[in-house]
């Protein structure tokens, strides 16, 4: 047996689901940080391509600097672009995990609070107190 609660807001007279209030922030926040990471990404694939095309502007667009001490040139590799794209891709798979959870928070409507444990404890306590009084009762008679 398991308690359904719903937990309720006053503001102004209107009342207001407590979960669902806060469940609808989440979900806009995390789908605002998800729209960021999403452009971010966007953002580092284009500079990717940009290196690859032309390994001369990776200082200028990365901020790291190449190492040119074989043979003088350095190209920007696909093992580089695959590196460069693991924060911005982890990122954004994270901005995603938290919507889905914000959505499940939104979507429930209530708070399950498991006190199946609690009651059975409480009802054999009544049970052995009733006996107690009972035979007390009987030994008074």
């Amino acid at each position: 047996m398991a308690l359904h609660r719903v937990m309720w807001l006053k503001i102004g007279g209107r009342r207001l689901h407590l979960l669902k209030t806060a469940g609808a922030f989440f979900v806009f926040a995390s789908v605002l940080k998800l729209a960021e990471s999403l452009y971010q990404l966007f953002v580092q694939v284009e500079k990717a391509r940009a290196a690859l095309i032309d390994p001369t502007l990776v200082p200028q667009l990365f901020g790291w600097s190449i190492d040119s001490s074989f043979g003088g040139f350095y190209t920007f590799t696909y093992e580089d672009f695959l590196g460069v794209m693991l924060g911005p891709a982890a990122t954004f798979l994270f901005w995603f995990g938290v919507a889905v959870v914000a959505v499940m928070v939104y979507q429930s409507g209530k708070v399950i609070v498991p006190l199946e444990e609690y009651d059975q404890r409480i009802v054999e306590h009544h049970k052995t107190l009733i006996q107690k009084a009972v035979e007390h009762h009987k030994k008074k008679k």
